[in-house]
């Protein structure tokens, strides 16, 4: 089964647009940890959140997040804003959700050799390995499901591609795909960003007059303060001023904007949805098109378009539809 849902189609469907926190609250447990990737002296964080009763784990109901390219997964997918986490919504409909960050980003130590530039695609994919495995031994399981938002994608993506025995579901939310943007490789190891060039960035398309409508004030302000507290020597400035790894800088110029692509999506042989909103056009849809096209192997592939929506969907207004339609698709599988 195939299915292509563009806004249109989304907005008749989904007219009454209910809450999405529409169940009983469930008690929520959350638990961090830090687990060795392969590279010696590299440390990954990861945050467990599940219902106080959950006992039994499996395979199809234990998910695991990545993040983008300069926001650690903690200040996205772990935001409470609106009713809550995207992290807790999961939670509560009885799943073992995780987070990671990969290495120089949120809670995840960067290497000793800060040189150059680091947490590369290929090193990110060695971090999430070392989370996903420590996920599947605690859990005694086989495979999992994975999310990936932005720059994530990439990374799910390649993994998935690479150990299709462990995924048993592929969310790829706004995923870059090839372009021919070019772009110069870094020298420095670390890049500066203030939160308002990064939310300027991240919605790229919103119409005039639109960003404070689907992205309010107050949730922005909840926003920097989840940045500041992953990063609180960043208050040294004003404005703050956040850093991140360069290494996704470095891929771009060398795969995704040139035309080359970093992994073999007809390697996946998950279900897998493409979700984007319909304003991205940081991640134009003729990208997630193209990626679609290309998952010629996964047995069931979605492509969805949530209406008034950038590529910061989870934390905007819209994040009920795509909170409902990724949810849909995770219980699927």
């Amino acid at each position: 089964m195939k299915r292509l849902l563009l806004s249109s189609l989304l907005l008749s469907i989904s007219a009454a647009w209910l809450p999405a926190w529409s169940k009983e609250p469930r008690q929520l447990v959350a638990q961090d940890f830090h687990v060795a990737s392969t590279t010696p002296g590299v440390q990954i964080f990861l945050r467990n959140k599940r219902p106080k009763d959950l006992e039994n784990f499996d395979a199809s109901r234990t998910v695991l997040y990545v993040h983008g390219s300069t926001q650690p997964s903690e200040t996205v997918f772990d935001l409470a804003v609106g009713h809550g986490s995207w992290a807790d919504y999961i939670a509560s409909q009885g799943y073992d959700v995780w987070l990671v960050d990969v290495r120089g980003y949120g809670g995840s130590r960067p290497p000793a050799d800060q040189s150059k530039p680091f947490a590369t695609t290929k090193e990110a994919v060695e971090d999430l390995t070392a989370a996903v495995d420590h996920i599947l031994a605690q859990r005694k399981l086989s495979k999992l499901q994975l999310i990936g938002w932005s720059w994530g994608t990439l990374i799910t993506g390649s993994y998935a591609a690479a150990k299709p025995q462990h995924v048993a579901g592929l969310v790829l939310l706004a995923p870059p795909w090839l372009s021919s943007a070019g772009g110069k490789i870094p020298e420095a190891a670390w890049q500066e960003w203030t939160a308002d060039a990064a939310l300027k960035r991240l919605q790229t398309g919103v119409p005039e007059g639109q960003a404070e409508t689907i992205f309010p004030p107050a949730w922005k302000t909840i926003w920097e303060q989840a940045l500041l507290a992953t990063q609180p020597d960043a208050k040294a400035h004003n404005p703050p001023r956040f850093r991140s790894p360069t290494g996704v800088v470095a891929d771009g110029a060398e795969y995704w904007n040139a035309n080359k692509a970093i992994y073999d999506p007809g390697k996946i042989s998950a279900p897998t949805l493409i979700i984007r909103g319909e304003w991205d056009e940081l991640t134009p849809l003729s990208q997630s098109q193209a990626l679609f096209a290309l998952l010629r192997n996964a047995p069931v592939r979605h492509l969805i378009e949530i209406p008034r929506a950038t590529h910061f969907v989870e934390v905007e207004t819209g994040r009920d539809l795509l909170f409902r339609e990724v949810q849909n698709f995770l219980d699927r599988n």
